[in-house]
């Protein structure tokens, strides 16, 4: 955990976007979601209940520490999605933990990535550090073709072509939207480390 947090300060949230079983697993069902509802796919939440179901997370987040100091276990174990994915068959799993995998894997038919939005606090945690970590995510303006590809490309739905540096607590650092990836013009969008702007 202590080297997510570490990646987190250099680059972001790094773990969510490359890392997380979990947020691959959603990933593969949302693109069984994209195909059986093609471009309504990821827009059934209206944005005026998107932007402050984003802020869930926190309170979850909130919710584990406070727990978890108090009663010196850690009691997202119980209902997280994570240990239920990987040992539903056993008799180890929390009723609760069942319960929250189910939600997030018909919820990923709909939206893509549910729980890393609105429920994970180990991404609200890391994407804290968004503003402050050494190598961000930029874009040109000037060779900037305002095409929005960036923006569709990312499956946070971050506005990235209003942006000139990314500093949004929602980004996973996935890259999707660079230059190298979804960016049709060179150098545009790009991580890099130094200039301040």
């Amino acid at each position: 955990m202590s080297i997510g947090f570490l990646m987190a300060l250099l680059a972001g949230p790094i773990f969510c976007g490359w890392v997380c079983p979990l947020g691959t697993f959603q990933e593969w069902l949302g693109k069984l979601g994209s195909k059986i509802f093609k471009r309504k796919y990821n827009q059934f939440i209206p944005a005026s209940w998107d932007k402050p179901l984003r802020y869930l997370r926190y309170l979850v987040a909130a919710w584990v520490i406070f727990m978890t100091a108090r009663s010196l276990t850690l009691v997202f174990a119980n209902v997280g999605p994570y240990f239920a994915l990987f040992n539903f068959w056993s008799s180890e799993v929390a009723i609760g933990g069942l319960v929250v995998l189910a939600i997030t894997i018909l919820s990923s038919l709909f939206i893509e990535r549910p729980l890393c939005k609105y429920a994970c606090p180990c991404g609200a945690i890391q994407g804290l550090l968004n503003p402050i970590r050494a190598a961000k995510l930029r874009r040109n303006p000037e060779t900037c073709i305002d095409c929005k590809m960036c923006d569709r490309a990312c499956p946070m739905n971050i506005p990235v072509s209003q942006l000139i540096v990314v500093k949004d607590h929602q980004c996973i650092s996935c890259m999707e939207c660079t230059s190298e990836a979804a960016c049709p013009v060179p150098d545009t969008l790009s991580f890099s480390i130094g200039d301040k702007r």
